[in-house]
């Protein structure tokens, strides 16, 4: 059922939960990018959202099912964007540590060249 079809009191919720789906889908779109992106305002208006839903009759909420389901699958994917986020900047972030280490190691400091003294191979002509 589209939210032209829905009674009057109803197409405010179906246009909150369509408004709320875009964002949802904006904030994945944000992730998948490298953004830092902030989770508490979806969370507050998911929790809105809820309660709205949940004080309805029954047969007034199955009504919105539809609608809450695309809610439902773009959450899913924006679960899935960020945990992949998640495991690139745990990667990035093990990898840097490897360098840090190899350089700490091979002493020199990041950033800087290894030395080419005369017991190193580069230190030969």
């Amino acid at each position: 059922m589209t939210a032209a079809s829905l009674p009057p009191d109803h197409e405010d919720l179906a246009s909150a939960i369509a408004e709320l789906a875009a964002m949802i889908n904006e904030t994945k779109i944000a992730a998948e990018a490298g953004q830092l992106v902030e989770l508490d305002l979806l969370a507050m208006r998911i929790a809105v959202l809820c309660d709205a839903v949940g004080s309805l009759q029954l047969d007034k909420a199955r009504l919105l099912r539809s609608a809450l389901e695309t809610l439902m699958t773009e959450l899913d994917h924006l679960d899935f964007a960020l945990r992949r986020r998640n495991v690139d900047l745990s990667l990035d972030l093990q990898q840097a540590d490897r360098r840090l280490r190899a350089q700490l190691a091979y002493g020199t400091a990041p950033g800087k060249e290894p030395s080419k003294g005369p017991g190193t191979p580069g230190g030969r002509k």
